[in-house]
């Protein structure tokens, strides 16, 4: 099933380069362009520099001081405390990446891989103030309640799913010695990264492509096409959400919804990030889909205060 639906989308995005080549590349230059300007300047430093620190055995040093305190909350391991600052600081696919590199180098198990990945791989609050609330719907007044549910929703998918687990700070198997510490290292480092970050434009120029489709399907409920894109491709979804002609009340709720599922371009770009790690992609999409039904419904509650 999963071949013939890779073969269908292929050969449709193919269709769509011979059909309409002005629309097809409009939307891979869109992609591209966001991928460029906001990825590679804030993701691809933060790669090499992550990868640096395991691979250096620094992080932890670098959880001193926040590893008792999210311990005793999430019950994660000192390593696994990075992950999760990470994840929520600097955005998606941060959480992924990092989890799966700490699963690879046996820093933490994969219990534990699978347990972060599904709360702490979300958008940065950079990505929710300016492109959400201020750029699209032009609200940046609504920046604290959005930051609120969007986060506060994950965090309470951590603690529900956390079951009591606590997860012990495992010693790593082979310890960097100062004169390991070399340009190989980093050469390895930058090179990870470099690939890391040219999968997730791949993944944004396909499914930019695959939105710009979607949105040429006539529909007569505007809510859900603008839902339906959302799901396929995050940026898509709610630069459309803001342009509908929506209530206000839908449009802030679909438009957290949607950066809280990360959409199935976002869970492209996650397995492309755990590959060979065995965490699992489907345990991650259930963890996703309840977090934005959450979302999506106290944002919808709450807008009847704020709005």
């Amino acid at each position: 099933m999963k071949k013939i639906l890779a073969i269908l989308v292929t050969a449709l995005l193919l269709f769509f380069l011979l059909t309409d080549p002005v629309q097809a590349s409009e939307a891979s230059a869109d992609g591209l362009l966001l991928w460029w300007n906001t990825l590679v300047p804030v993701l691809l430093p933060f790669f090499i520099l992550s990868s640096l620190l395991i691979a250096l055995d620094g992080v932890a040093y670098l959880m001193r001081f926040l590893y008792p305190v999210l311990h005793r909350i999430f019950g994660c391991s000192r390593d696994g405390c990075f992950c999760l600052a990470a994840g929520f600081l600097c955005g998606f696919p941060t959480g992924a990446r990092i989890a799966g590199e700490l699963v690879r180098a046996r820093h933490i198990t994969v219990e534990e891989g699978n347990y972060l990945l599904g709360f702490c791989n979300n958008v940065s609050p950079a990505f929710l103030i300016g492109f959400c609330m201020t750029k699209s719907l032009g609200r940046p007044d609504l920046t604290l309640p959005a930051l609120l549910l969007s986060f506060g929703a994950p965090i309470l998918t951590g603690l529900l799913t956390r079951r009591g687990r606590s997860f012990p700070s495992m010693a790593a198997e082979k310890k960097t010695s100062g004169s390991q510490i070399s340009f190989k290292i980093a050469d390895a480092c930058i090179m990870n990264g470099l690939e890391s970050i040219l999968k997730l434009g791949c993944y944004m120029i396909l499914f930019s492509m695959l939105a710009r489709l979607l949105r040429g399907v006539p529909c007569p409920y505007p809510a859900l096409t603008c839902a339906l894109v959302g799901i396929l491709e995050i940026t898509n979804g709610i630069s459309l959400t803001a342009a509908s002609a929506l209530p206000a009340r839908l449009s802030f709720s679909l438009t957290l919804g949607i950066a809280a599922f990360g959409g199935l371009s976002g869970l492209a770009q996650t397995q492309s990030m755990i590959q060979n790690s065995g965490l699992s992609s489907a345990s991650y999409l259930r963890a996703k889909s309840l977090t934005a039904v959450l979302v999506t419904a106290s944002a919808f509650f709450t807008a009847r205060f704020i709005l």
